[in-house]
C-alpha cells in the first residue's frame, strides 16, 4: 500500500490553520458550495445535505489528524493510500471556502492563473493566498502521486493485461 510523506515548517502550518480557523470552523456547519436538489423534496433534500455534510466533516477530520501534535514537533506527516481521496476533498472544500472568504478580493482566472500583480496584500489575503497554495499543492501532489504506475507494475509494461501476442484481432462482420 502507498502512503505519501509530506514535510512542513510546522510553525508556518499552525499559523496558517489558526488563522484560517473561522473558515474552517464554517466548514463543520456548511457545505463548502451549495447543494440543491433539482426536486421539490425538501426531506430528501434536508438527508442528502445532511449526508454531504458529514461527510465533508469526516474528510475535514482527515486534514486535521495530519496537522496534529506529532507534526507540530516532527514536521512530518503521512497520508495512506485509503485516505488520499478524503485529503483531496477536503483540501477543495478549503480552498472554495477561501476563495469566498479571505480570498474574495482576487477574481477567480486571477487566482488560478497566479495573475496576483497590482493586488494589495493585506496581512489577511497574504495568510490566505499561502493556505490556498498549500492546500492546493497537496492536492497535486497527491494527484500525481495517484497518476504514478504503482510499485506492481512492471517497468515493461503498465501493468495491464492486453492479451497475449499471438492473438489476433480480426473483425468478424
Amino acid at each position: 500500500m502507498r502512503q505519501i510523506e509530506i514535510r512542513l515548517d510546522p510553525a508556518l502550518v499552525e499559523s496558517l490553520l489558526k488563522t484560517i480557523q473561522p473558515v474552517l470552523d464554517a466548514l463543520q456547519n456548511e457545505l463548502a458550495t451549495p447543494a440543491e436538489l433539482p426536486e421539490d423534496d425538501e426531506l430528501l433534500e434536508d438527508f442528502w445535505k445532511s449526508d454531504l455534510l458529514d461527510s465533508q466533516r469526516e474528510e475535514l477530520k482527515v486534514i486535521a489528524n495530519l496537522f496534529d501534535d506529532e507534526f507540530m514537533l516532527s514536521g512530518r506527516a503521512l497520508i495512506a493510500e485509503d485516505e488520499m481521496d478524503k485529503v483531496i476533498r477536503a483540501c477543495s472544500a478549503i480552498r472554495l471556502k477561501l476563495r469566498e472568504t479571505m480570498l474574495a478580493p482576487i477574481g477567480d482566472s486571477q487566482l488560478e492563473e497566479g495573475n496576483l500583480e497590482g493586488l494589495e496584500w493585506t496581512d489577511e489575503l497574504q495568510i490566505g493566498y499561502a493556505a490556498y497554495a498549500l492546500f492546493a499543492s497537496l492536492q497535486e501532489l497527491i494527484i500525481s502521486q495517484l497518476a504514478a504506475p504503482g510499485p506492481e507494475a512492471s517497468e515493461e509494461g503498465d501493468g495491464l493485461d492486453w492479451g497475449g501476442d499471438e492473438e489476433d484481432l480480426e473483425d468478424e462482420r
